[in-house]
């Protein structure tokens, strides 16, 4: 029997695993996010005495910024004030308003990736969308939260809890308008600790991504007359077979990921579509990394179309496409320039060894993979992300997404302790200020 993650925190799981809370980014659909942050902040208030610090949705002037993913300006776009208003942002608060030195601020997110996932719970484990990435292990939150407060009634007299529930970190909205809306306007401490399936380990240090769209807008044509219209299949085709060949080796010399995502151009047999698009992701460790990429990915695209229009201009259904291959393809790169996260702190790093926490291997820097922390990175405080289960095992993204009882209970249970050490960890050094006449 789960002494932490009790029936309370099972049923409010299986109510907010039921809600969809699928990010519009993925949809084009509203969600119901905002029903889902309200069902967890009245929890929060009844059960452990929280208070609703903000609960609002973004302002549509972030588009102005340059940082923002074309994908999100697209669907804002499209979606108008729905996109916004089913999309708000959530912060609780424990305590009074402290600096940030004072402060340890928790981060995670209810909105999913698209796919319906049976809820169901049985033989301790818990089925469902956003099981594992996040709902599960922001439920195990406050499980170990309302644990160190019963251990310590006083913590809130001396030290400040945050607790975020940001949108948009699905669907390659790359929290701009969620964690980093809320970075900027101060919800941050001086430990800042982002709930992701990070499998068992924390990192402090992660990549960041950039997506590049290439698309062919060219004219369609029937199968009686192939040679009339412009291939987009032969195209895209050939382009992400040579683009994975040819960029693989030096996209991981830079220290980079690259994956080969999405190519479509129509689903009918008898017909040569003229228009379609490839997308591909590149993760990166560092800015510089990231510059590098993007040159090898426009080089390689320019160098691309000269072959292809070499290879292909003898034959008779192919010879269309390859006169106008690089007047009718396009390279758009949907986001880029995105900072990472790349922090450290030997205290920090020694409270939580103490604590059994282990932190990423250097040797396996691909294990720490992207997501919103990188907007809470600030001089003087530690930003980490840890969480239960992984992305891979625990099918997050995926068909038959789960979590185990005994999993949310661990990580109730490390929450109690971490906020245990936080709060010795101030105290003390507020007595060795007094201590020194400082």
């Amino acid at each position: 029997m789960s002494s932490l993650f009790t029936d309370k925190y099972s049923d409010l799981l299986l109510r907010l695993l039921k809600l969809n809370t699928i990010s519009p980014m993925e949809t084009g659909l509203p969600s119901c996010l905002g029903q889902a942050q309200s069902e967890y902040a009245i929890f929060a208030y009844e059960q452990l005495g929280s208070e609703m610090l903000y609960h609002q949705s973004p302002d549509p002037k972030i588009l102005e910024n340059e940082y923002v993913p074309l994908s999100v300006r697209e669907r804002a776009a499209e979606m108008g004030s729905d996109f916004w208003n089913s999309q708000p942002n959530l912060v609780l608060r424990w305590g009074a308003k402290r600096p940030a030195a004072d402060t340890l601020m928790f981060n995670f997110h209810m909105d999913t990736v698209d796919g319906n996932v049976p809820v169901s719970f049985g033989k301790g484990r818990f089925t469902g969308r956003g099981a594992v990435d996040m709902k599960g292990p922001g439920v195990a939150l406050l499980a170990g939260i309302e644990a160190a407060l019963k251990d310590n009634p006083g913590w809130t007299d001396e030290c400040t809890l945050l607790l975020q529930c940001v949108s948009g970190e699905e669907g390659g909205a790359m929290g701009v308008y969620g964690t980093k809306l809320l970075a900027d306007r101060g919800y941050l401490g001086s430990l800042n600790v982002f709930a992701e399936p990070s499998g068992g380990v924390f990192f402090d240090s992660s990549t960041t991504s950039m997506t590049a769209r290439i698309e062919v807008q060219g004219q369609d044509s029937t199968d009686d007359a192939p040679e009339s219209g412009h291939n987009a299949t032969l195209l895209l085709g050939y382009l992400s077979s040579h683009l994975l060949a040819r960029l693989s080796a030096p996209v991981e010399s830079v220290g980079g990921k690259m994956c080969l995502a999405g190519i479509h151009t129509g689903l009918m047999h008898n017909k040569v579509y003229g228009s379609g698009r490839l997308l591909m992701n590149f993760a990166y460790h560092s800015t510089e990394g990231g510059r590098q990429i993007r040159q090898l990915v426009e080089e390689a695209l320019e160098a691309l179309l000269s072959e292809f229009a070499q290879q292909y201009r003898e034959f008779s259904q192919a010879r269309y496409t390859a006169a106008a291959a690089d007047h009718i393809c396009k390279l758009t790169w949907v986001k880029q320039g995105l900072p990472v996260l790349n922090n450290r702190h030997p205290q920090w790093e020694e409270e939580l060894g103490r604590l059994g926490w282990i932190r990423n291997p250097e040797e396996y820097p691909g294990q720490a993979f992207t997501c919103d922390a990188m907007w809470a990175q600030c001089p003087e405080a530690y930003t980490i992300v840890y969480g239960p289960g992984g992305l891979g095992s625990h099918n997050a993204h995926a068909d038959g997404e789960y979590i185990t009882l005994e999993e949310l209970e661990r990580y109730a249970a490390d929450i109690r302790d971490l906020m245990g050490v936080f709060y010795a960890a101030k105290r003390n050094m507020k007595y060795e200020s007094i201590g020194s006449g400082q």
